[in-house]
Parts: C-alpha cells; sequence; structure tokens
C-alpha cells in the first residue's frame, strides 16, 4: 500500500479515540464556527483563540504614480468622491468636478458642481470621453454626466436580479433636503427617481455610498451623521433603493475619544464576501500651534482659515475598519493609511480622501501576481486635485506576524470543505511557517502535527500546505479542528480550504 494511504489509514484509526469521542464532549461548548470553503483574513480576532508571540499588525499601501489629475475649467481644486466599479472588461470613474476660489488672484472661479466621467483599461491609464450631455461656459465638449447637485453623487452598478436594465445603474446624490435617489441605463444618462429625498434624516455632505447586498437580499446605504456634535457612519437598509429605514449609526470598536469620520468607502470585499471593509477618512481639529504653523504652505494654509479656521487647521488621514454583519466594525486605531513626508500640498483638511472601490492590477515587477489599487486623492485646495495610486498586497491589510525566534497562533474550533488548505503568507529568507490541524481541544491530529508539517518559506498567495508531501485533508471535512500556525520571521494574511 502506498506511504500515503498507509498515514490516512492510522489517521482514520487513530482518530476514532482523538476526534470522535472528544466530540461528544462538546455538546456544551460552543458549536464549531462553520467557515466552510471561504476564505478568511486576520483583520478581526474572529477565528483567533490564542496567541503566543504572534500579534496582528495592520500594513500600509504604497505610494506610487499620479494617474489623473483635475485640470479641466470645470474640475479644480476641490475635486473629490471618487468612485470606481470594475465594469464588462474596463473600469469605470465618476467624480466631482468642483472648484473654489479662495485667493482673489485665482483665475479660475467658483463653480457648480459637476458629476463627471473618466474611464480605462488597466485602472492605471485614465481617458475623459467626450459625452456632450451638459453644457459649461457654452460647450457640451466635456465629460460631465450630472450637473447642479448640492455637494455629492455616488453610483453603484446594481446586482439586483430583478432590476429593471433601465435602473442598471443607481445613485444616491445629495440635495439640501436629503439623498435623492438616481437611476441610469448606462451610467450615463442619469434621471432622479423623483424629486422627493429617500433618506431625509443625516448630515449627508460626504461620500454617501449604497449597494446591492445579496446575503441580506437587499440595498444597503451608508451615509454619514453626526452625534454629539461628531462626525460619525450610519446603515440603512432598502428593498427597492426608494424607502429606506431609519439609519442606525455603526457600532465601532475599540472605543476612541471624539474620534470622527467622514467617507467611508464600506463594500463588500469580493475575495471574502462575508466580509464588510471600509476605508474611513479620519477627521482631527487641531488649535493653532507652533507644530501647526511648521506645517507645508502656512500662507496658503491661513488663507484657507480666513474662510473657516477650521479649513486651515484641520487634518485628516485614512483608517481601516472591517465587519462580519455591517454594523458592528472593528477598526484599527492607528492609521492604515498615512498623510506621509510635508511637501507642498500636503498636511491638510483633504488628504487622504480614498475613492470607493478597490481593484487588482498588475504588479510592476515582472512575473509578480496581482496587487490592489488604491486611488487617493491629493493637492485638495491647491491649483488642480489628483488622484494618486497606491498599492497592497491581495487580502494584506492585516498581517499576523512573529520574529525569528518564532510565535504560535491557534484558531477556535472551526468546521471546513475542502481538500486542501491554501495560505498567502511571506517569510525572510531564514523565516518558516508550519502548519498543524488539530481537533477540538486543540490537540494534534495523527499525520498533521507540527513534527510532521512540511517546512514552508518564500512569499506566496497561494501555497497548499502538505504534510509529509501529503496535501488531502479532506478526512476532516466537516468535523470540528483547529489550525497551529508556527510563524518564523514571517507574516500570515489569509487561509482557504479548498477543493
Amino acid at each position: 500500500m502506498p506511504r500515503l494511504r498507509v498515514r490516512h489509514a492510522i489517521s482514520i484509526a487513530l482518530t476514532i479515540c482523538l476526534v470522535i469521542l472528544p466530540v461528544l464532549d462538546l455538546t456544551a461548548q460552543e458549536k464549531p464556527i462553520d467557515i466552510g470553503s471561504r476564505r478568511e483574513l486576520f483583520v478581526d480576532d474572529f477565528l483567533i483563540d490564542k496567541l503566543d508571540n504572534v500579534r496582528l499588525e495592520l500594513q500600509h499601501p504604497q505610494p506610487q504614480e499620479i494617474v489623473f489629475a483635475c485640470d479641466k475649467p470645470w474640475e479644480g481644486n476641490t475635486c473629490i468622491y471618487f468612485r470606481i466599479i470594475p465594469d464588462e472588461g474596463k473600469y469605470r470613474m465618476w467624480y466631482q468636478g468642483a472648484h473654489w476660489q479662495l485667493d482673489p488672484a485665482d483665475p479660475m472661479k467658483t463653480h457648480p458642481y459637476h458629476i463627471c466621467y473618466a474611464e480605462s483599461d488597466d485602472g492605471i491609464h485614465w481617458t475623459r470621453p467626450n459625452l456632450g450631455l451638459i453644457e459649461v461656459d457654452g460647450s457640451k465638449e466635456n465629460n460631465i454626466v450630472v450637473t447642479g447637485v448640492y455637494d455629492n453623487f455616488t453610483p453603484l452598478r446594481d446586482d439586483n436580479p430583478k432590476c429593471d436594465p433601465q435602473a442598471r445603474y443607481k445613485a444616491l446624490g445629495q440635495s439640501k433636503d436629503g439623498l435623492i435617489a438616481w437611476q441610469s441605463p448606462d451610467g450615463i444618462h442619469w434621471q432622479r427617481l423623483g424629486d422627493k429625498p429617500v433618506i431625509t434624516k443625516g448630515a449627508f455632505d460626504s461620500q454617501n455610498v449604497a449597494f446591492w447586498d445579496a446575503p441580506s437580499n437587499k440595498y444597503r446605504a451608508y451615509i454619514r451623521d453626526f452625534h454629539d456634535g461628531l462626525r460619525d457612519i450610519r446603515l440603512a437598509f432598502s428593498d427597492d433603493f426608494v424607502t429606506w429605514t431609519v439609519p442606525e449609526m455603526l457600532k465601532v470598536t475599540p472605543a476612541v475619544a471624539k474620534e470622527q469620520f467622514y467617507v467611508n468607502c464600506i463594500a463588500r470585499y469580493d475575495r471574502a464576501p462575508h466580509l464588510l471593509l471600509g476605508f474611513p477618512v479620519r477627521y482631527v481639529e487641531r488649535p493653532w500651534s507652533p507644530s501647526m504653523r511648521a506645517l507645508p504652505d502656512l500662507k496658503h494654509r491661513e488663507l484657507r482659515a480666513k474662510a473657516g479656521e477650521r479649513i486651515g487647521t484641520a487634518i485628516t488621514d485614512g483608517a481601516f475598519m472591517s465587519s462580519r454583519d455591517g454594523l458592528n466594525f472593528h477598526r484599527w486605531t492607528e492609521a492604515f493609511l498615512r498623510i506621509g513626508p510635508e511637501r507642498p500640498g500636503s498636511w491638510v483638511y483633504g488628504d487622504c480622501y480614498p475613492a470607493h472601490g478597490l481593484i487588482e492590477t498588475e504588479s510592476k515587477l515582472p512575473g509578480a501576481p496581482k496587487e490592489f489599487s488604491l486611488f487617493i486623492a491629493e493637492h485638495y485646495w491647491r491649483t488642480e486635485e489628483a488622484l494618486r495610486r497606491w498599492t497592497i498586497r491581495l487580502d494584506g491589510f492585516v498581517a499576523a506576524t512573529a520574529p525569528l525566534p518564532g510565535g504560535d497562533l491557534l484558531t477556535k474550533p472551526f468546521s471546513f470543505t475542502g481538500k486542501r488548505l491554501s495560505l498567502n503568507f511571506a517569510t525572510s529568507a531564514a523565516g518558516s511557517l508550519h502548519v498543524e490541524l488539530t481537533d477540538a481541544q486543540g490537540n494534534p491530529l495523527p499525520g498533521f502535527s507540527l513534527a510532521e508539517s512540511d517546512e514552508h518559506f518564500g512569499d506566496s498567495l497561494d501555497r497548499t500546505v502538505s504534510w509529509k508531501e501529503d496535501t488531502d485533508v479532506s478526512f476532516h471535512a466537516g468535523k470540528p479542528v483547529r489550525l497551529r500556525f508556527r510563524l518564523r520571521d514571517a507574516e500570515l494574511y489569509a487561509f482557504q480550504f479548498t477543493e
């Protein structure tokens, strides 16, 4: 009999004693978490039981090139609320064209908000189609799709299977009285769904996002509001995009006193749809101080402060949060996106506003796997807004990491489906990763102990785990198990059981 079959035969026999009998004692214990074959990220401690010399560490995207400059007469220095949607082999982007003439010497005048459209084949090189829809300064040669909105307009592609094709694209746009619902067959030609606001309770002067949520069979809307004078994020539901529930404030932990958020950029994570990820902008008001005056562009900062002190002294950066139900969010208290080195046009209220929408793009390293691109606004308040691309590893928002001496991560009991275990991980040349499959009590299962685990090292988005070159874990599918990861100078981002 081949060696691998012998191992499975022994495993089956010993499991009767080590797995099946202990399971009989689980009646009084918490039911194991059923993860099926879904990808699990370490963005929270939902599946973690114990950490021994292992820590969960927030990762940070890295800046790349400027991909878009808002330099057209109908755009300007306060363009904001970018929305990117992959659609039929290309990327589509909507954004708010706006300019505020803070400086009387600025030759460009303040103009109404225009909702503009651009598209790209690769997410890096963007073009403005000449749509010929809206006349500005005597010409329709522009990329404007809607004009005259009060402050913001955020489209979505409606994936509701019952959606009318004439309403395949929808949007929420702010009016003076609340959020107006819009619809479009193509994302270009828009009309209002009535003149009355569909959501009236809220502040709304931010990017209010909505989407069809298949797991709940409803539309979700994440909007901005206030509580106790502080900016917050709220959730509302709808069956038809017209009638919405009263928005409920998100429950964000750990709580930080007087913390405030603007945009939220919440969406289901495509690679693990049971997770909702958010990239809120953290708003921080500071008084004048020697450090404030040492920041770049003091004269321009003082100019902005004349229009309102907070416009000159508030500062924003980017945060990261995740949820499994869409209402209760775990937020990392440190910044996900820092402003970075002091340079002209930086360290202002308006920094780190992200476009709503993660997209996968090719790496600049030949042969390397794809990565996520995030698009972050900068140069706010200056002559023109710009959009810079930032990149981060797929699933790479948080890593379970250990130093070279090593550490262990033990999961809670769970059940799975599938035949193999795949890891998204990275090590140094001297580092390593071993994996142990245990019963619900944490006892190693025969054939799947740390001692029998093959050593894994490298940097891979999808490495199949093996034990003495055997990768088949299907015998233990559907049973209460745990995973023990032993890390040495390594980072573990995600794991998944697959066929």
